[in-house]
């Protein structure tokens, strides 16, 4: 197996608190935002001062892009609003029942929200209007994954995933974690799951448990793959971001603050992007990393 090469290429700084939700734009592009309710855009080809795009009352937990090039924001004030990244025209505010919002996904024609309460409020994407509540649990809807067309995986903060099709019905339930699951993933199939127990999960289509590796010291909150699905990352309470390989669950290495500059606090969120391989983290030391992986 090839040795990995890592380097720090770049450290992005601007937001005023903790960074919560990232989200890939279209090219280089990528978008932040945390507990300052600041919506920035960066772009990983020029790396200069971000741009802020929307500034939103409270703190945002889930950012969404659209095909047609808006961005759902997804914040604790007041549901949902949309604004066009192209010109930060806001286009749409759903109010929404539930309080904090933690996830979106699209799911065919329709968006799925998790809310802090158990609470899944489904939105018809192109009327904006709500279709459905679905509430299978009382515990925090922390993360999505669209298995198909036709399926979502659901994580919750009762430790469960839970899987519903696209006529809202719940087909599967079990019990993943000891605690939150914050992030779930779809591979070819397989579910990859972390969660608060700081455990790595990898199960098989019919969702049995194939494998699993305690990853991290303290909570995992996010897990995402390479663009080739060779690799995943996770991000970690422990001010780590850990790289794996996919199949074997194998650690290939560990990126912290003493050895390659990372983050001095929890870190919270990672996307990898297609664009030059970039992986980007982002963490509660209110700074963004950009990591160069050979």
């Amino acid at each position: 197996m090839n040795t990995l090469q890592i380097e720090r290429i770049d450290t992005f700084s601007g937001h005023r608190g903790p960074i919560y939700a990232l989200e890939k734009g279209l090219d280089s592009l990528f978008y932040s935002a945390g507990s300052d309710g600041w919506v920035v855009q960066w772009n990983l080809a020029k790396p200069d001062l971000g741009k802020v795009i929307a500034q939103i009352e409270g703190s945002i937990y889930a950012l969404k892009l659209d095909a047609e090039g808006v961005l759902w924001i997804g914040h604790n004030h007041q549901g949902i609003q949309g604004i066009r990244v192209a010109d930060q025209t806001q286009v749409f505010s759903i109010p929404t029942l539930g309080s904090s919002i933690f996830s979106i996904e699209f799911m065919g024609s329709n968006a799925w929200i998790g809310h802090n309460d158990g609470l899944i409020t489904v939105v018809d994407r192109a009327s904006k209007s709500v279709l459905k509540h679905i509430k299978a649990s009382t515990k925090s809807v922390r993360c999505f994954s669209l298995l198909s067309d036709e399926q979502i995986a659901v994580g919750y903060s009762d430790g469960f995933i839970r899987i519903f099709d696209s006529d809202f019905q719940l087909l599967n339930a079990f019990l993943a974690h000891e605690a939150s699951v914050f992030s779930v993933q779809n591979r070819g199939g397989e579910l990859y799951s972390v969660g608060k127990d700081a455990r790595i999960k990898q199960w098989n289509p019919d969702f049995t448990l194939k494998n699993e590796v305690v990853g991290h010291i303290y909570a995992i909150h996010d897990l995402q793959f390479s663009p080739d699905g060779n690799w995943f990352a996770t991000a970690s309470m422990d001010k780590t971001v850990k790289i794996w390989e996919a199949d074997s669950l194998k650690l290939r290495k560990v990126l912290d603050a003493t050895r390659h500059g990372g983050h001095k606090n929890s870190v919270n969120k990672l996307i990898w992007s297609s664009f030059d391989d970039l992986l980007v983290s982002a963490s509660d030391d209110k700074n963004l990393s950009v990591w160069k992986i050979q």
